[in-house]
Formats: structure tokens, C-alpha cells, sequence
């Protein structure tokens, strides 16, 4: 699999003390993953503290991060039918698929738990219906893995690649947030913790986004 673009622009720019080596561990994750689902084409990994998201896609295998989903690339557009609440579960499924990304026919999201609390996300996406059926309690168990929150087919739309598409800018935006947040706690005399709560709130008064916000205290500041 190859490294979407923005994940690696992402990789390059991304320091926290959290996972020294996120490519590393994307790698590992891919290994076990293919492993145990060899139909696995793509992978996600979010840091949920961080709220970033890397993504590995495999080209070759039909899935394209720079293609809209199929239904939208080649199907007719028309207006969706108001949705029957009675539906099963197997016509639900249906309906997903038909907007699925394309390239992807199942897909498993299994959080990773540390101390009672999820730290990540590792989204898994395969090329056929049923590549996941029976194999979760391996990769669970690959993957350190909490199996009773495991997910199945709940991002056809392969909507973790959006995420990883806009983690660079994301990173961007924090880091003008963190260096505001230095400015003020430098000038106010105040720790990192207060300063960031007083930029959160000038934000909120001010009914601008925070990021806005950290310009403003970075050009008043500087």
C-alpha cells in the first residue's frame, strides 16, 4: 500500500509524544492487516486525541483517493427515495454499498483502548463483501484491539480518506494556535493551560473561529 499524499505531507510535519513513529506503525498495521485479510486494500489510523487521521491505499487494487465514490463517478444521479425505517438489516447493507467508495465492499473499525480510554481508531477497508467475516478476533488480537467495540461496513464511503485528506492543513492550524498560545502566555505572565483557555474564550466572544483568533493574538503579539 502507498501513503496517501497528504498523510505524508502530514507525517512530515506532525510531532507529538504520544506515537513517536506513526509511519511505523501504519506499516505494522498494514502487515498484520494483509496478513489476516489479504482482499484488505486500504487502512486508516486515527489519533484520537489529536483528531488525525493517516491513510494507506493500495492503487493498484482499484482504490484511488483522488476518485469520488462510484456511485457519484459513474451511476445516474436521482433524488434518493424517502428512507422505510422497516428495512432489515441485509436492505440497510444494500443501500450502503450503493454508495460505497469504489474499490471497497467491507469495511471494520476497531478502536484501540489504553486504561479505559480509546486512543486510536484503525479503520479497515477490503475489496470483497465478506473479507472481514470470521477474521476480526484475529485481527483483533493482532491489533491489540478491543473486539467488543469493533465495527463492520460502517464507512463504505471510505470517509477516513476525507480526514486524512484534510489532516496537513489541520496541523497548520495548530501549530499557529500553539504559538499564540505561547505569545499569550508569555505576555499575560500566565501558564500554557490558562493561555489557551483565554484564547478559546476572546474566540467564543469574539464569535470567531479560534484559529482566527491565534492570527489575531499572533499579530497583536508578535
Amino acid at each position: 500500500m502507498e501513503l496517501l499524499p497528504q498523510s505524508r505531507e502530514a507525517l512530515d510535519e506532525y510531532v507529538a509524544p504520544s506515537i513517536d513513529d506513526v509511519e511505523g506503525l501504519l506499516r505494522v498495521i498494514e502487515g498484520w492487516a494483509v496478513r489476516a485479510v489479504p482482499e484488505c486494500v486500504a487502512l486508516s489510523v486515527t489519533l484520537l486525541d489529536e483528531d488525525l487521521t493517516f491513510t494507506l491505499v493500495d492503487t493498484a487494487a482499484g482504490v484511488d483517493g483522488s476518485r469520488p465514490p462510484a456511485r457519484q463517478a459513474g451511476e445516474q444521479h436521482h433524488a434518493d427515495p424517502e428512507p422505510d425505517y422497516a428495512l432489515d438489516e441485509g436492505e440497510w447493507a444494500d443501500m450502503a454499498r450503493e454508495r460505497a467508495f469504489e474499490g471497497i465492499a467491507s469495511t471494520v473499525c476497531l478502536p484501540v483502548v489504553e486504561e479505559g480510554r480509546a486512543v486510536l481508531n484503525i479503520d479497515l477497508y477490503a475489496s470483497t463483501a465478506h473479507a472481514f467475516h470470521d477474521r476480526i478476533e484475529e485481527l483483533v488480537a493482532a491489533l491489540g484491539a478491543w473486539q467488543a467495540g469493533a465495527v463492520t461496513n460502517a464507512d463504505l464511503g471510505f470517509d477516513t480518506l476525507r480526514r486524512a485528506e484534510a489532516a496537513p492543513e489541520r496541523l497548520r492550524e495548530q501549530r499557529l494556535v500553539d504559538v499564540a498560545v505561547g505569545l499569550i502566555a508569555a505576555s499575560v505572565g500566565v501558564t500554557t493551560d490558562d493561555a489557551e483557555v483565554l484564547l478559546r474564550q476572546a474566540a467564543e466572544q469574539a464569535g470567531i473561529l479560534e484559529r482566527q483568533a491565534a492570527s489575531v493574538a499572533r499579530w497583536l503579539l508578535a
